[in-house]
């Protein structure tokens, strides 16, 4: 992948979480609505969210993970490194906040507070959203796009590297367990791996890049007018179906023309793009834990929520803390990978051993 395009994908997913982190911090109880206009964008962001992902999984699967054993164990571990300390956070905060702020809590429509242990246990085996089921673990609504990226990097491994017949069997249990919602938006994921196939082996002329690249943009811009449009209204169990396939179709049609387009300027210095890297591995962790830190610092800062001394707590703070956190969670990712590589050769050495038992007696 060129390095220009990799520092581009690594900067748009950044500002993906941001504009998400943002739009959630605009609540009239956090900061009084300032940045409000970013709440429209929050779902077309994990829309991008999507695409990228299937470009990048198609990118690591041709380049790094030729094995189901490696890509299980690599998409099992970015998950949980973060997906069990956002859980441990959510619970410690909303513990917290319902014993010393419950106006912030009881009887409002952003805390899920019942039926805590089901919500937990379906959050970190990222069943919480199958069948639209809104398991989310109390503060944390984010959470319910788990299951959709979960349930995704299943269906590629099992598409990928499975043998027929089992793989269609595979995909159809799959399926039926995700819901017709997450089944109906695969395809969203999928045009991240027809964009990779697509840039890995034809570059468009320059003149066409800028065309895709700046119209698709000033559709992402568009969105919240777009989705208000009636053909983008069709939902399956009240989730948006249409207006989902528009803002991939514009990111589409953006990330092709970008990737051409950085091909056609000089290479970024070494230290930008470190630096852009290091931001860029916040992202998973400032998704997953940007909500509960929010609430956090509305209970514990000043209660006037519109004072610019509130603002910077919620804002800055949320931010300081995660970049603090992501190096932590990284090595976590490293350690659960060790491990889970650990616990995959030893079921390899003993159908290893069983087969070879099974050989000699006969």
């Amino acid at each position: 992948m060129p390095l220009n395009f990799s520092s581009y994908l690594d900067l748009v997913r950044f500002l993906a979480a941001i504009v998400v982190f943002l739009g959630h911090a605009s609540g009239v109880h956090w900061t009084a609505g300032l940045l409000w206009q970013l709440g429209d964008y929050g779902d077309t962001c994990v829309v991008i969210f999507f695409v990228l992902s299937g470009f990048v999984i198609a990118y690591v699967t041709d380049v790094k993970e030729h094995t189901w054993e490696a890509y299980l164990n690599s998409r099992a571990a970015r998950l949980w490194s973060v997906v069990l300390p956002a859980l441990a956070l959510t619970f410690v905060i909303d513990w917290f906040g319902v014993r010393v702020a419950p106006a912030l809590y009881l009887g409002q429509p952003w805390f899920a507070g019942d039926h805590l242990l089901l919500r937990y246990i379906a959050s970190l085996l990222m069943l919480q959203d199958v069948w639209h089921l809104e398991l989310v673990p109390g503060i944390n609504a984010p959470f319910w796009s788990l299951s959709y990226e979960a349930i995704y990097y299943l269906l590629f491994g099992v598409i990928f590297f499975a043998k027929r017949p089992v793989k269609w069997l595979l995909v159809a249990l799959l399926l039926a367990l995700s819901g017709p919602v997450i089944a109906a938006l695969f395809p969203l994921w999928g045009l991240g791996f027809v964009a990779y196939r697509f840039c890995k082996k034809k570059t468009l002329p320059q003149a066409w890049c800028w065309l895709l690249a700046i119209s698709g943009l000033m559709l992402l811009v568009a969105s919240p007018h777009v989705r208000y449009l009636a053909p983008a209204h069709y939902r399956i169990m009240d989730e948006e179906i249409v207006g989902r396939y528009i803002d991939a179709l514009a990111f589409l049609m953006h990330l092709l023309g970008m990737y051409g387009l950085a091909n056609t300027v000089p290479e970024l210095p070494g230290r930008l793009r470190k630096l852009i890297a290091t931001v860029a591995a916040t992202t998973f962790p400032l998704y997953l834990l940007h909500r509960p830190l929010i609430q956090f610092f509305s209970y514990a800062g000043l209660e006037d929520p519109s004072s610019w001394q509130r603002r910077t707590l919620v804002i800055a703070g949320t931010l300081l803390l995660v970049f603090i956190a992501t190096p932590l969670i990284e090595r976590f990712r490293l350690l659960l990978k060790a491990a889970l590589n650990g616990l995959l050769e030893e079921a390899r050495l003993r159908r290893q051993h069983a087969a070879m038992s099974g050989r000699s007696g006969h």
